[in-house]
């Protein structure tokens, strides 16, 4: 077969337009890294938008493609659990690691309200001057005219700053979180982050200790940071006698805006494919918040969310069963035609870039958002009037993920 994007996408027009629905599976991973699960997503979305796949390497699963059926499946948690796993994939129960993320109310809902406050409007604001500084430094460091990573220089070295910030983590580890969040969120495999359950389980046994180390010091104080949030709140203050509920949570949080990485590099490589849109940007920079928001649609950072029904549920005239896996397609909801004129083309003054589902809905909507939306912003802003260009040099490197729409590589030149 051949590697040209363009013979691939029509390659893969061709297949979704003729397999017979039921071969459907969009599972795939590498269909994601190939960028070719759109025409996939679009069959399904015109034809079977609540769709039952009876064969993938993740067991048999329903997926939700359609805008308004996912945001009806993830406000109706009384129907449709995130309790257990929120992820295709199934987790072994000794590996597993509970978090409020899989959990529903009012469990939920007391351990988000206890986090909460580290993740809300006035902590974020109190961030922003030094989150732009951080961001300047880096843009300030970057090499003009030659070729270098954005993922690495950019994406993963504002994300890990971000997140040292919010959980007050020392400089000089900073690294380590983000490493530990993406382990737990990521399950084994040959030549991937972690290749067995018992090497992942080795890595967060790490992990939980360096919490705990910095749990027990900030038990009793008065720190605005995450760790200190959940030590101090009377619903989370007693996580340390469950490990797994602890690391569990943290680590959702984290994960959380590790999503953030796969934005900050998406834009890059939206704006590159559309010269157009970046044109229109250094025009107007008052179109940096929607074009922020347009970033996360287009992207969707996180490409998937499952829930399990817990009862029998009609859907669409589909007989969901109790037990049966149900997959909240982020990345397809994001480009339904019915609610998304021309989804595949990235545009910063879509109208309704706002409403995208990339964070979620509910009671579940992600509670990293404000901070997701900060950091795009201010990097943008940052971005123009230092740049006049960011060129890619290479083909940008996806992850082969169905969760995950995050990049290994994005080669760059940056023009002044």
């Amino acid at each position: 077969m051949s590697g040209d994007p363009d013979v691939l996408l029509v390659q893969a027009r061709h297949e979704a337009d003729r397999l017979p629905l039921a071969q459907i599976d969009v599972s795939v991973g590498e269909r994601f890294q190939t960028e070719t699960v759109g025409p996939y997503f679009a069959r399904l979305r015109r034809d079977d938008p609540v769709h039952w796949c009876s064969e993938s390497v993740y067991g048999p699963y329903w997926s939700i493609t359609r805008y308004a059926d996912l945001i009806a499946v993830e406000r109706n948690f009384e129907d449709f659990s995130s309790a257990g796993n929120v992820i295709i994939n199934d987790v072994p129960p000794e590996f597993d690691a509970p978090a409020f993320a899989t959990a529903d109310p009012p469990e939920h809902t007391a351990e988000r309200a206890a986090v909460a406050p580290a993740l809300g409007t006035r902590r974020v604001n109190a961030l922003e001057d030094d989150i732009r500084r951080e961001i300047g430094q880096i843009l300030d460091g970057l090499p003009v005219g030659e070729p270098f990573d954005w993922v690495e220089r950019v994406s993963v070295e504002l994300t890990t700053r971000m997140v040292a910030a919010l959980f007050d983590f020392p400089r000089d580890e900073r690294h380590l979180l983000p490493y530990w969040a993406e382990v737990l969120v990521t399950g084994p495999e040959p030549g991937g982050l972690v290749e067995s359950w018992d090497q992942r389980a080795a890595i967060l046994d790490v992990y939980l200790a360096r919490i705990m180390e910095m749990w027990r010091a900030r038990a009793g104080g008065c720190g605005h940071d995450i760790v200190s949030a959940l030590a101090n709140a009377p619903a989370t203050c007693t996580m340390p006698q469950d490990p797994k509920h602890l690391i569990g949570t943290v680590t959702m949080i984290a994960g959380a805006n590790e999503a953030a990485r796969g934005a900050l590099s998406g834009g890059v490589v939206a704006f590159d494919r559309f010269p157009q849109a970046w044109e229109q940007l250094r025009a107007a920079p008052s179109l940096i918040p929607n074009a922020a928001a347009e970033i996360v649609r287009w992207q969707s950072p996180i490409i998937h969310m499952r829930r399990t029904a817990s009862r029998d549920v009609d859907l669409r005239g589909k007989a969901i069963r109790k037990g049966d896996k149900v997959v909240l397609w982020y990345w397809s909801a994001n480009r339904d035609e019915a609610v998304f004129e021309d989804g595949d083309v990235f545009r910063v003054d879509r109208p309704n870039a706002q409403r995208h589902a990339g964070f979620g809905s509910g009671v579940h909507r992600c509670l990293g958002r404000r901070v997701a939306d900060m950091e795009l912003r201010l990097l943008w802003e940052e971005i123009l009037p230092r740049f006049r260009r960011i060129r890619l040099c290479a083909p940008p490197e996806r992850l082969a993920s169905n969760f995950s729409s995050n990049y290994r590589r994005v080669m760059v030149v940056v023009e002044r």
